[in-house]
């Protein structure tokens, strides 16, 4: 079994998130949140960079392009089937 992480669409949520979906949803280093407009430049820089969709969380296998690559559990490591 493979186990893939979930993205967020960039242009998508440009596109459709309200300002109240976008309010909260990034956090600078320090731990406040940005706002709605913050936001929308955060996702407007990632689409500047190429990057089409983003981490939903931490993922060592990602492509900004394709998203999360998948990761094998223990099962496909031991070459037992699901």
């Amino acid at each position: 079994m493979t186990i893939r992480h979930m993205c967020l669409d960039v242009r998508g949520a440009i596109k459709n998130f309200s300002k109240r979906q976008l309010t909260g949803m990034f956090r600078r280093p320090d731990g406040t949140r940005l706002t709605a407009e913050e936001a929308k430049d955060h996702l407007l820089d990632h689409l500047a960079e190429g990057h089409e969709v983003i981490p939903m969380g931490p993922c060592n296998n990602f492509d900004y392009v394709k998203g999360c690559q998948g990761h094998a559990t223990e099962a496909d490591a031991d070459g037992a089937s699901p």
